[in-house]
């Protein structure tokens, strides 16, 4: 049963688009591209489990930066050790590997930067989204509380951010 879903946010929210995915119990990657910028948000049965983004700012290590978890010449060095490795290795284990974090930190960084990608997906207006029902396979699933993140998203909403 594939679950054939694409539109323009213009025509349907995200929270709209979500409650299908999860009515229908969909296992799959959500692609939302708004002002050119691609993020993926990955659902397995109806749940999110992951997201990912192409926006600069949503990248793991400005958020470990931002976290106060790592420096700019760690995410340097991070980077380099990637690019040798032909991205063969993800960042967030040469992080770990390194000593720059510890697991636990690194675990709590792919969930800040997982929520604030959809965080900023809740606030969209404009843009296009299609469902792929497949699963990327090197997704590292988490637990999204959905109720949490959504109070976030409003109060966010109310500070005008």
């Amino acid at each position: 049963m594939g679950l054939n879903l694409s539109g323009s946010f213009k025509e349907i929210s995200f929270s709209d688009v979500l409650a299908v995915l999860r009515q229908q119990q969909a296992s799959g990657t959500l692609v939302c591209v708004a002002r050119s910028v691609e993020k993926s948000v990955v659902v397995k049965n109806g749940w999110i489990i992951f997201a990912s983004s192409k926006d600069e700012q949503d990248r793991l290590g400005e958020i470990m930066i931002q976290a106060g978890k790592i420096t700019r010449v760690q995410l340097n060095k991070a980077v380099n050790i990637h690019q040798k490795s032909a991205g063969l290795k993800k960042i967030g284990a040469i992080f770990v590997e390194n000593g720059f974090v510890a697991p636990k930190d690194l675990f709590n960084g792919l969930k800040q930067q997982v929520r604030k990608i959809i965080q900023s997906l809740f606030l969209l207006n404009e843009g296009t989204y299609r469902f792929d029902d497949t699963l990327p396979p090197d997704v590292i699933p988490l637990q999204i509380n959905m109720e949490d993140l959504l109070r976030e998203v409003v109060e966010q909403m109310r500070k005008g951010k």
